[in-house]
């Protein structure tokens, strides 16, 4: 079982990265991995999207969606991380338990 902030910030931030590739990468597989490693839960939302340029999107301040997923995780103590090419978008979370 994990603590309610927990629990709702999971499902936030991997609502947030799947509706941003459902929107915004037009690729055909989304996969979302969920696990528990001792006193930290880990989430990796990943597609075969497009892609995008993270740095640019961060900057540009027009990514509320990346900008809200990043607060919600450091607000626990986690780690967000977004890796995107031309193959598609990773979304790494890791928040403790």
């Amino acid at each position: 079982l994990l603590h309610h902030p927990v629990e709702i910030t999971l499902y936030r931030v991997v609502q947030e990265a799947m509706t941003n590739a459902a929107r915004h990468s037009g690729g055909y597989t989304l996969s979302v991995l969920l696990t528990r490693r001792g006193s930290r839960v880990q989430a990796i939302i990943e597609d075969d999207g497009t892609g995008f340029n993270v740095e640019m999107a961060r900057r540009s301040g027009s990514s509320v969606g990346l900008h809200s997923m990043a607060e919600r995780v450091e607000l626990l103590g986690g780690d967000l991380e977004i890796e995107s090419s031309q193959d598609g978008t990773t979304v790494f979370v890791e928040v403790p338990v």
